[in-house]
This record gives structure tokens, sequence and C-alpha cells, in this order.
């Protein structure tokens, strides 16, 4: 796009860096690939290869991954935290004062920002997986075995997997708020339900901090185009079901809600739509840029209850991203929005804060629109945990610190189906049905 920083365009048409090598608590790289053919990878299943029953799949050639809402006893990613993540995952500054505010805050269970995952395969037999499907990035990786500070995790093992080839290419990534993880690369294959894309690239962690070790979520699977990794040069899962027809219609669909007793939250469903978990017809739109899933964002309102719809000069290219929590936007944007918000604050230490009680100050919804179709937010979804020491003030689920384009995380999609169509390069959104 004309508009787009020159750095940025380079930035994802080279593809990501391999970040974070030099981390000082990192492993230096030394352990090398097993050698499968030293297990029994040919016959051997244990206890983690037990067969798929989580993953439904369908006469039809569609596969079927239900999500879970995870809400870990030992804390979970704060507001803070995520905005760190999903600016510098998009290659953008962190503001300094931010960093220095998320060492000093406790990680702790509010119920904000819970963690959704599914269960996917990896090897042959399949060892299954709690990874983070994220459509804003294009790795898959998890723990390998060799990761003696990843005990809360489960771990692949590839003397295990019949299909497992060594690779052995440094790997790493990491973020401001000091999480990481480092190894090394291996292909395998990655399975969900009687889907299998054979020699898919994996980066297998050998060492991570202390965040991700806490991290009930085993790893990652990325659902973006080629050329948005970590590992340079990798075509990705779904780039693979693409090139190689895995799947009749190269499409999979995001409902996401809130979870039930049972701890559902929604569900991945892979080669169609489900048209009973949404509103009406799916609005589809063009991806402006096919590298992550964008689209053109037409403009934002503030629609308040008994008062009216008041626009917001909001609009430009948004990027529709699973594994980021938040809404994120430009200073300007953020500001214009939050002017709407009576008594919202920019912290220079917090960032933007919110009355806790916003939700009846403002009674509505904010509403997107895209393809010239207007898609909700409910306000009382905005309004996040409570800012420690600042009594009656919240996290605000909006933030800046993106130059020119918004990403509308799971706060959106949790209002709103989404279809990403890979084979005709668009992205089709329709209210959720809860």
């Amino acid at each position: 796009m004309s508009d787009r920083l020159t750095a940025f365009d380079n930035y994802i048409l080279e593809g990501l860096p391999v970040a974070g090598m030099n981390h000082p608590q990192e492993s230096d790289g030394s352990q090398q690939p097993p050698d499968a053919s030293n297990g029994n990878a040919q016959g051997e299943a244990d206890n983690d290869s037990a067969p798929e029953t989580d993953v439904q799949s369908n006469n039809n050639g569609t596969f079927k991954i239900p999500i879970t809402a995870h809400k870990s006893t030992k804390g979970q990613i704060s507001t803070m935290a995520a905005r760190i993540r999903a600016l510098e995952k998009h290659n953008l500054n962190v503001p300094g004062k931010w960093l220095q505010a998320v060492e000093k805050l406790p990680i702790k269970e509010y119920g904000y920002g819970i963690e959704y995952y599914g269960e996917v395969g990896i090897g042959s037999p399949p060892q299954k997986f709690k990874l983070d499907l994220d459509t804003g990035s294009g790795d898959v990786w998890l723990a390998g075995e060799e990761c003696e500070v990843c005990a809360h995790h489960k771990k692949f093992n590839p003397r295990k997997s019949s299909t497992y080839k060594a690779e052995g290419r440094k790997w790493g990534i990491s973020y401001g708020d000091g999480s990481f993880a480092t190894g090394y690369t291996i292909r395998d294959t990655v399975s969900i339900g009687s889907l299998k894309v054979p020699n898919q690239v994996i980066g297998l962690a050998t060492s991570e901090s202390r965040a991700y070790q806490q991290d009930t979520v085993d790893g990652l699977l990325g659902l973006s185009y080629s050329g948005v990794s970590f590992i340079p040069g990798v075509t990705t899962f779904l780039d693979n079901i693409h090139k190689n027809s895995y799947l009749k219609d190269p499409i999979f669909s995001v409902y996401i809600r809130e979870k039930d007793k049972d701890d559902y939250a929604g569900e991945y469903l892979f080669g169609d739509v489900d048209k009973s978990k949404f509103e009406g017809d799916l609005t589809w739109v063009p991806l402006s840029t096919p590298k992550f899933w964008e689209v053109m964002l037409d403009g934002v309102a503030l629609n308040v209850d008994g008062v009216g719809r008041e626009e917001i000069e909001i609009s430009g290219p948004a990027i529709l991203d699973t594994g980021t929590t938040l809404i994120v936007m430009n200073e300007k944007q953020a500001t214009e929005f939050h002017r709407g918000i009576p008594s919202a604050e920019n912290s220079d230490i917090y960032g933007w804060i919110l009355p806790c009680n916003t939700e009846q100050l403002v009674p509505g919804n904010l509403t997107f629109t895209i393809g010239g179709v207007d898609f909700s937010v409910p306000v009382k979804n905005l309004v996040r945990e409570p800012v420690k020491g600042l009594d009656g003030w919240c996290f605000s689920a909006v933030t800046s610190g993106s130059p020119n384009f918004v990403i509308l995380g799971d706060v959106f999609m949790r209002s709103n189906y989404v279809a990403f169509d890979r084979g005709n390069a668009r992205v089709g959104i329709a209210p959720s049905k809860h």
C-alpha cells in the first residue's frame, strides 16, 4: 500500500528476522536436533499420541477444532504485557515507560484476558499439543524434549515420530516484556483431525522465559501468509494447505465467545463456514495487503444508548489478528476514540486508562465499518483489569502504538464471526450468535 512505511514494507517482504538470539538467558544453541533413527519412531506411540477425540472431522472434508478459554492458576499476561507483545509482534516501537511499568505489575488473574487455544497434532502418530491459533503469525513452534525449563509444557519427542526430519537452523523470538523462546528447527507433519500437512517447518524451543514457562499454552500455530514468520523463508502451514490443495476450499473460520462451564469458548473450522454461528450473511471484503489478513476500515463510531451515534475519524488498513488480545491504533486515532469516553486518560506510565464503570457512563457499543457494513463491539468489552494503585480506573482494551494501521484482536472477534479465505484473498465478517 502506498501509505505504508517503506521500512515496514521491506520488513514484511524479506520475512521477519530471527529475533532474541542474544538474550542473556537464552540457550547457546549447542543442542543438536535428535537423530530419529535412534528411537523406535516407526511404531511406538505413548500416552501423548492418543486418538484425537476433540477435533471433529466431517464427511465433507472439513475439520473443526474447539477452542478452550484458559485462566491460569499461576496468573496470566496483563494488559500492559499484551500491549507490548502486540506492538513488537508487528515490528512497532514500544514506549520505554511501558517496559518499566510492566516489570512492576504483578501477574494476576482478573478474567479480562483469557487465552484461547486448540489441540493440534505434531508428528506421526500425532502427539497432541495446546497451541495458540494465531492469524497474525506464520510460525509453528512448541517445546522440544531438550528444554529443561519447559517442565510445565508437553514436549515434542522426535524419536516417536516416523515423519520427523532434522533441519537444525537456529530459531528464536523475544519481546520487550522479557518473554522469549529459542531453539532449532525441524520438519514434521502437522495434523488437525484427518487433515495432515507434511514436511512443515517447526521451531522446537530448547529454552524459554519464565512467562512462557508458566503459560498453559504449549506453543503457537501461525495461520498467516508466508513472509510473516520469525523463521525466514518458511512456507507457512496455511500456504502449504493452499499450495498442495490439502483442503478442497482453503478457508478457515473463527468463532470466539464467552466460555461456558466446560471452558468451551468457540471453534476454528477448516474448509468451510458454520452458518449457525453468525447472524445474516457474511460480508466479504478483499485483502488490501495479502501478507497479514489486512482489510480497509471505512470508519468507526460510538453508539450511546438514548443519545445517538458519534462518528470517530478513524479509517485505513486494519489487520484481523487472533493472536492479539486488544485493539491497537495510532496515537491520533486512539486519542480521537477516547474522547468519547468520559474522563479517559492517556497515562505516561500505563497508556490509555478509563473509569471502571464506563459501561454505566457510556452504555452502548463501538462499531467498525468494513466493506460498508457496521460490526459492533459492546462498550463493556472495552474495559479490562483495574490499574493497581488507581482506585476506580481500569485499562482500556483500545491502545496506541501502531503508526498507520489498526489491529483488530480478540476484543473484536468475540463479537464478530470471521472467515479467512486464502484461495480468494479475502475475509468474510458477520455478527456472531452467542
